[in-house]
């Protein structure tokens, strides 16, 4: 991995534990934590109704009598009801064996009919497995409900309140008013438990307190305190690493239950609305009991439990709960109930394992935002990918293990980590723009500045290899020029041609390496990709031919020295990038085809021609240019051999007649000259003479042949030139 892959990657995982840390804190602490619940609680519904699929048959472990609106049309207003009502129930109830029974109603404790209350009392007495109801609230003195300083006088509160640790204990709501029935039918009852349910800030109710505290003395739910008299359960303590409750037994079974900070249950509903099974009060009293034996009521009734409790909209006793908005408040102590006794506990994550979720969540979309390529595209692929990812495993959590894994703060998580990263991101590009400007400047064009600019990850600063040409130029007999010129009209000619050429080479998207007194190296391919580099290379010595003749041209009608130059090009591997010390570097090339494209150059002096390229340029351009084979030469520093072309001219440029017989009779000439065919090859050489008598090469070749004639080459010659100067 490149360092700056790496910075990358890094910076997206540094995003992804920042990310983590601010939506963390910002979930448990101050008052974006309850913002962030209410969206929380919405993914929590859909979880509920998704994942839970209602029994086909309704539930009849726990029955709900029903006070339906058909009981209060036929025994009239609920207030005015007689108790010896209650009384049958109870007695038919004990009749049916039923196994316990919870009276989800608050009765009224005036004593207008104390008869009646007597018998109500003595039935729920003498069947000895009745759970009755009691309510806390807070003082309100508005209207003169004063906190009360202890329970309510005659209840025996050492039999119905509950030990719980002080670290429970301190965690429990706390109540300033207790509101039991009356006493006389709390103290006939086997326990007495809260009906208090308290819905979430948007309406929905979901957890249930197990326990509440009023006057420091504790007193369970309803649903719980029948399941503690059902297990028999003796004594409660309290986990606070895992969160639980923990109920013991008589027989020594231990029962934890998870509860969230204030001992809260999460409840989980097994359906909408009669998913336990009803039956209305009146009905069972007065139409199923009477014709019993036909019935099998009683029968139907053995060793079940029964939650009395009321669904007419009358006495506003209906709750919102994720399944639907209405629903009665007796079954949600029925889906209490049944819960634990069923161990269908939901477990919310603690505040550490839901850091842990969000720094796994922050790191891997840190570590995907960071060696995703850049793109609209992959960007938004990415995030949908995570939330798809978010969205499957609280789902499947939810439904295998019944955990609830957050999903909004990992959403929100995910998208501050992009935004982190992007923003990092977003900087390092423009300060890698910033620092390509800087750097490139002086050396390529603007529109090459402007295409690295837009596009900075087509290059790398740093060293690497690319396979690259570079073109070497210098000026021929620059020293005698220089002695005979004043300093000042030598320094204004030489920035003259410098600048022209150096305005060739950047028009070619070349990158001007360096200047070396009067020479000049420039690169191509580097640092942008070019495909046709070597091409590229050629044109630009072709047009910087052409340009010179036009200086040559200004320079003789201003008397001023000719300037004459050589070129020499080469292709190949090359390590490019920034070199040099802290204090000053360059982007420059380096390596062996760096080398022999300086060589190319001063063989020019050797065969009198002004533009030189190897056989490695030579093989990517042969398709596009005119040149001929001048030599193979073995150059300093260098043992395997080198062909070396001159380069004409383009194929798409027009050619002299005069020079394409030239270049006829040189390569002929050549060809007799490595087949040691000296006087077939003089005569070619000759014959390029006569079309043009100042042809360097041709004189240069006929002179080696004459040579040959007369002092033959060792029977092992290979027609290799070497060349002993640089």
């Amino acid at each position: 991995m490149s360092k700056k892959k790496f910075q990358k990657v890094f910076s997206g995982v540094v995003s992804g534990v920042g990310a983590c840390i601010v939506v963390w804190l910002l979930t448990q602490f101050g008052t974006f934590k309850s913002f962030f619940y209410r969206f929380e609680a919405v993914t929590y519904d859909w979880r509920i109704r998704k994942t839970i699929d209602p029994p086909v048959n309704q539930i009849d472990d726990v029955i709900i009598i029903d006070i339906d609106g058909r009981t209060l049309n036929k025994l009239g207003s609920f207030y005015q009801w007689s108790r010896e009502e209650w009384a049958k129930l109870i007695q038919i109830l004990q009749e049916a064996g039923v196994r316990l029974v919870g009276l989800d109603i608050l009765f009224d404790p005036s004593k207008r009919f104390p008869r009646e209350d007597a018998r109500f009392i003595q039935a729920v007495k003498e069947y000895g497995q009745t759970v009755t109801s009691i309510v806390f609230t807070q003082a309100d003195e508005n209207n003169f409900l004063y906190p009360m300083s202890s329970e309510p006088e005659g209840l025996e509160v050492e039999r119905f309140r509950v030990n719980v640790p002080d670290e429970l204990m301190y965690r429990l709501p706390e109540y300033e008013r207790m509101e039991p029935n009356f006493p006389q039918l709390s103290n006939a009852s086997l326990a007495i438990g809260s009906v208090n349910l308290s819905s979430d800030d948007d309406g929905i109710l979901r957890r249930i307190p197990l326990f509440l505290r009023f006057n420091d003395h504790v007193y369970p739910t309803l649903a719980l305190a029948m399941m503690m008299k059902y297990y028999d359960v003796n004594d409660i303590d309290y986990d606070s690493s895992t969160r639980e409750v923990v109920l013991m037994t008589r027989l020594g079974e231990k029962i934890p239950i998870p509860v969230d900070g204030q001992g809260r249950m999460l409840i989980h509903y097994y359906g909408p609305y009669q998913t336990f099974r009803y039956i209305s009060f009146y009905s069972l009293i007065y139409e199923l009991y009477p014709l019993k034996e036909e019935s099998k009521i009683l029968e139907y009734f053995k060793d079940k439990v029964v939650l009395v409790g009321a669904s007419a909209p009358g006495l506003f006793d209906l709750r919102s709960i994720p399944w639907q908005p209405s629903f009665p408040g007796v079954e949600v102590h029925a889906n209490i109930f049944q819960q634990l006794m069923e161990r269908r506990f939901i477990r919310e994550l603690s505040g550490w394992e839901s850091f842990l979720y969000l720094l796994f969540m922050g790191i891997v979309a840190g570590l995907l935002f960071g060696l995703a390529r850049p793109g609209r595209g992959m960007i938004v692929i990415l995030n949908l990918l995570l939330m798809f990812l978010i969205l499957i495993i609280g789902f499947l959590t939810f439904a295998s293990k019944s955990i609830w894994f957050p999903m909004i703060s990992p959403f929100l998580t995910v998208l501050l980590t992009f935004a982190g990263h992007y923003a990092y991101r977003y900087q390092a590009e423009e300060k890698d723009k910033r620092e390509i400007k800087r750097v490139f400047t002086h050396y390529v064009s603007a529109n090459v500045v402007d295409e690295m600019l837009k596009h900075p990850e087509k290059i790398k600063l740093g060293g690497e290899k690319k396979q690259c040409t570079v073109l070497f130029t210098d000026l021929a007999d620059f020293t005698s020029i220089s002695e005979k010129t004043p300093p000042e009209k030598l320094v204004s000619l030489l920035n003259e041609y410098l600048n022209a050429m150096s305005k060739v080479i950047l028009a070619n998207h070349g990158t001007l390496d360096k200047y070396e007194g009067d020479a000049i190296m420039a690169i191509f391919g580097a640092p942008l990709e070019m495909p046709d580099h070597a091409l590229k290379a050629c044109a630009t010595a072709l047009h910087m031919a052409k340009r010179l003749k036009s200086l040559q041209a200004d320079w003789k009608s201003r008397k001023l020295p000719i300037l004459q130059q050589r070129i020499g090009i080469n292709s190949g591997e090359m390590v490019v990038g920034n070199m040099g010390s802290e204090i000053r570097f360059d982007y420059t090339a380096i390596g062996d085809a760096v080398n022999l494209g300086a060589r190319m150059e001063s063989a020019n002096k050797v065969y009198g021609t002004q533009i030189l390229i190897s056989e490695f340029t030579y093989h990517d351009v042969r398709e596009k240019v005119i040149t001929r084979q001048l030599d193979m030469i073995r150059v300093k520093g260098r043992e395997k051999p080198v062909k070396v072309y001159e380069l004409i001219a383009l194929k798409s440029d027009s050619l002299d007649a005069n020079v394409q017989e030239l270049l006829g009779y040189f390569q002929q000439g050549y060809q007799y000259y490595l087949a040691q065919k000296w006087e077939w090859a003089i005569h070619q050489f000759q014959q390029a003479l006569k079309v043009n008598p100042d042809d360097k090469p041709s004189q240069i070749f006929l002179m080696r042949c004459q040579k040959f004639m007369e002092h033959p080459p060792p029977p092992d010659w290979d027609g290799v030139y070497t060349l002993n100067n640089k």
